[in-house]
């Protein structure tokens, strides 16, 4: 079902219109939608579905147009994203990691790296992976000539596997100075173990990487890489939250996707009950009820989350100009989206059977894949913290300390 080769090296068009990007990617969702749970219950890492979006000239939508890219903002990369979140959470996930971790590139201190490598990124339509766990233990860096040599292990190293390259921090050896870093994903001493096995999200390639004694050279240096001291700033902690919008953008795919799954189930396969007095089971009062309020919840879910996303879109714009009190609201407001969306998605995966019946547990409708990847993804970081962060703020007018997760 899969390639487990990389893609040739033609090069597609760049997508430089938000309908173009809508567009290209509600086709490959519709392309991937009739075996997603036949590549579910597969679970090998999706170097297929990687070599498709590479084709569809996405990969360079963030990349400013004055570097070849197509000079796109969030709100429509993760418009674009929806649909195939729909579709599978674990595509979603490894997709959505690729426009976080190349982003990246933006935030760093090393200007001139940072424009050549988006430059590449863009003519080449290279797929971006991240080894950034912050609760492993830290890539040790040891200086050789014309940059460093890495070495250590990350786990849940979303996209790694499938990528060129992987956005990485390392601490100097000699002097304890963390910087970030891009890897060459594909160079002999980069091992991915292939080691994914979880009850969800199978399609995401969130398995482990070792770096052993990987080269990164001088020009692969982004500069400063803490989120606290006298060199932070702001705008280069964005990425974290970015890192949690996306989770935010991925529960309410999964749920949209489930409901749409038991609503057409419901239409053309489930039986009215016996005692319910109607001829269909769209006439159900108690299917009509549920599957109402399952959508309104969700609905509300989704509005948070493009609420978190303008805000966020908006900090992004400010750059190095971005304050701590304009970090701290779009901090709050995609903490407040977590705490929802969580809620929100676990619910809809478990009460998607209350609306189909029992028939709809068969294996080949695959409809438990929504809730085993909700279950999986809801647990990258616990939601409790960000209901603290939340109430914290509504408390005392707090922001969430900038981390590894906030």
């Amino acid at each position: 079902m899969t390639e487990s080769v990389r893609p040739d090296s033609s090069v597609p068009a760049v997508i430089e219109t938000p309908d173009g990007a809508i567009e290209a990617l509600g086709r490959l969702a519709d392309e991937l939608a009739p075996t997603i749970v036949e590549r579910d219950r597969e679970g090998t890492a999706p170097f297929g579905e990687v070599a498709r979006l590479r084709a569809t000239g996405i990969l360079p939508a963030l990349v400013p147009r004055e570097f070849g890219g197509g000079g796109l903002d969030w709100v429509t990369v993760f418009r674009a994203l929806r649909p195939v979140i729909r579709v599978d959470g674990g595509l979603g996930h490894v997709f959505a990691y690729h426009f976080v971790n190349s982003w990246r590139l933006q935030l760093n201190e090393n200007q001139q790296v940072i424009d050549d490598l988006q430059r590449q990124l863009a003519a080449e339509h290279l797929f971006w992976g991240g080894a950034g766990n912050p609760r492993d233990a830290g890539l040790q860096l040891t200086p050789a000539p014309g940059g460093y040599t890495v070495t250590g292990r990350k786990f849940f190293a979303t996209g790694a596997q499938v990528s060129d390259r992987v956005t990485a921090s390392g601490t100097r050896v000699d002097t304890g100075e963390k910087l970030a870093i891009i890897i060459d994903s594909t160079q002999p001493r980069v091992v991915h173990h292939d080691d994914w096995s979880n009850i969800g999200q199978r399609l995401s390639a969130s398995g482990s990487v070792s770096f052993e004694g990987a080269f990164v050279p001088d020009a692969h240096v982004l500069g400063f890489g803490e989120q606290s001291g006298p060199r932070y700033r702001p705008f280069a902690s964005l990425s974290i939250l970015l890192f949690q919008l996306a989770m935010n953008h991925l529960h309410v795919g999964i749920a949209e996707g489930a409901l749409a799954a038991a609503a057409d189930y419901v239409r053309t396969t489930t039986t009215p009950w016996s005692t319910s007095g109607v001829e269909r089971a769209v006439d159900d009062p108690y299917i009509r009820e549920l599957i109402g309020e399952l959508t309104a919840a969700t609905r509300a879910a989704d509005a948070l989350t493009w609420r978190g996303t303008e805000l966020l879109s908006a900090a992004a714009e400010r750059r190095w100009e971005l304050g701590d009190e304009e970090r701290g609201e779009v901090a709050v407001e995609i903490a407040a989206g977590k705490v929802v969306t969580t809620k929100t998605v676990l619910e809809v995966t478990s009460r998607l059977f209350e609306l189909t019946g029992a028939r709809a547990t068969g294996e080949s409708y695959g409809f438990d894949r929504f809730w085993r990847n909700a279950r999986t993804i809801t647990l990258h970081d616990p939601v409790a913290y960000k209901a603290q962060e939340v109430g914290d703020h509504a408390l005392t007018g707090a922001y969430p300390t900038p981390s590894g997760y906030s």
